[in-house]
């Protein structure tokens, strides 16, 4: 099956050879995968001879194309000031993000400036912020980066490591002899290293509102990233449109949690209102027992023929505490009362029940 869709067969092991000696040799890297360019990129000219790149142009650091976009020169400024070896990661307000080798700055940098051509040829706006660059689409803000790919290759043995791992057993041969101590870490040496492999990846960042859309496109055999710009644009804006549609989604969930928390304070306020309210007529129903069961109790003490003086004290006492109800109930000084609470305002609070007595 491999061999049906076009997979070479693997590399054999070369065979042992019994006449080597035991020595290290020093053996140069392996060149760097470099992809092909597509037709009519930067990388290569119409006669297909290979074109400049960031690594050319290090020796000049304000190099930039007369026609490039300013906010892609500034990206590429930040790339050539770069000293890594490895991958340079660009990021920062005023720049755009990436993570590749120099050997492929130059190939990113003119996929950015077709990015935002389009974007501005649609009405979207380039917006900085701490990460990066962005592009503001349909009001929305759709974060991306571009990165460079990485393969695994057998580690070669360096000089530095053999010299570490020697020392180490060094120490170790010496510290089992009672001479000085072992070292607490073994140095360890790779079996693969990871080495940019020229293939470019977009990635957006990551959105739940927008998890159900394409997040990456990447060079592939038959496609290189350059073409897919026109993709890259519909994604942005479907991208933008689902961010929207979800915003304007939470923002409609958010007032009405909040339109029913004003609902639910309005009704624990009512009915704190309702119960001071409640609570005051209660009394005023319960002065109005306690009058009448006076009045009833007086005119029967009233008939009696008692001539016991504490008897008499009593009576009178009960008619003045009548007289009193009788003022307490009056619609004077209920209105008075009330003002005092202020009772019948909409948002009284009365903090001692004892005060609606």
């Amino acid at each position: 099956m491999k061999k049906e869709v076009g997979k070479e067969p693997p590399v054999p092991d070369y065979p042992a050879d019994l006449g080597r000696d035991t020595k290290f040799y020093s053996i140069p890297v392996s060149s760097r995968r470099s992809p092909v360019p597509a037709t009519g990129s930067s990388g290569t000219d119409a006669a297909g001879t290979p074109g400049p790149t960031i690594a050319s142009e290090r020796q000049d650091a304000t190099a930039a194309r007369p026609s490039e976009h300013e906010k892609v020169s500034s990206t590429r400024k930040a790339l050539l000031k770069s000293r890594v070896t490895d991958r340079a990661s660009i990021r920062g307000p005023g720049k755009f993000r990436l993570l590749i080798a120099l050997a492929s700055g130059e190939r990113a940098c003119a996929i950015l400036d077709q990015i935002v051509r389009s974007a501005e040829t649609n009405g979207w706006t380039v917006e900085s912020n701490e990460q990066g660059y962005t592009i503001v689409a349909e009001g929305e803000t759709v974060g991306f980066m571009i990165e460079e790919k990485l393969d695994r290759v057998p580690h070669i043995v360096t000089a530095a490591e053999l010299k570490e791992k020697a020392e180490y057993d060094r120490k170790c041969a010496l510290a089992d002899r009672g001479i000085g101590y072992r070292p607490w870490s073994r140095p360890s040496i790779p079996e693969h290293d990871h080495v940019p492999n020229g293939n470019l990846v977009l990635k957006f960042d990551q959105d739940y509102a927008a998890s159900y859309i394409r997040r990456s496109f990447s060079d592939g055999k038959r496609q290189r990233l350059e073409q897919l710009v026109p993709a890259i644009i519909e994604a942005m804006k479907k991208r933008a449109e689902a961010v929207k549609a979800r915003r304007i989604q939470d923002e409609k969930r958010r007032q009405e949690w909040a339109d029913a928390e004003v609902l639910r304070k309005d009704r624990e306020r009512q009915a704190r209102v309702d119960g001071y309210r409640v609570a005051f007529l209660q009394r005023q129903i319960e002065r109005i027992r306690e009058i009448d069961g006076l009045s009833e109790l007086i005119a029967l003490w009233q008939e009696a023929r008692e001539s016991d003086p504490g008897f008499a004290e009593l009576l009178h006492f009960a008619r003045r505490y009548k007289s009193e109800l009788e003022a307490r109930v009056a619609p004077a000084a209920i209105a008075e009362r009330v003002a005092a609470l202020k009772l019948m305002d909409e948002d009284v609070y009365i903090y001692d029940a004892k005060r609606i007595d």
